[in-house]
């Protein structure tokens, strides 16, 4: 299993439980039984045809090994956390690890390639928010975005130095 070598502990322990989720049978396998039950119990209902493209050009039977595999081709497109915590760096003058998210959300519904605001919530729905010490102009506690922990759950699977 030398494609493990890129995953740390803690995300095949994640992705072992995401595997689990998905194999309501408990067999060891993903099946196409297993994905369309998944998708009923999320309260969607998935066509044979939906389900099939699924499991196009995937290897069977889709065990934990194989279901490791996948997931790591599929976010090899991702960028690595280093590359990521670069961006953020850019909010962060001060090389704190913290970012305002009041700022941040304004800068990415702004400019670029814009986020709605709606889209800019959800995509730090799970990050960790802390406040202060700084205050805003009503005396508020700004509230802050700890990005280093941020990237390390959206980066792709590449190991880096950060931590």
């Amino acid at each position: 299993m030398d494609f493990l070598k890129d995953l740390n502990q803690p995300k095949v322990y994640e992705l072992k439980k995401a595997f689990c989720l998905f194999d309501l049978d408990g067999d060891g396998i993903i099946s196409e039984q297993d994905l369309r039950n998944t998708f009923l119990t999320l309260g969607v209902d998935k066509s044979e045809y939906d389900i099939d493209k699924m499991f196009d050009g995937v290897v069977q039977p889709l065990n934990l090994d194989v279901f490791l595999l996948l997931i790591l081709q599929r976010a090899n497109g991702l960028a690595p956390q280093d590359v990521m915590v670069g961006a953020f760096r850019m909010w962060d003058k001060a090389n704190t690890g913290f970012i305002d998210k009041e700022r941040f959300i304004h800068d990415i519904t702004t400019y670029g390639d814009r986020f709605t605001l709606a889209e800019a919530k959800e995509a730090l729905e799970d990050a960790v928010i802390t406040r202060g010490p700084q205050i805003d102009d009503d005396g508020q506690l700004l509230e802050k975005l700890d990005y280093m922990d941020f990237t390390e759950n959206i980066s792709g699977f590449q190991k880096t130095d950060h931590k």
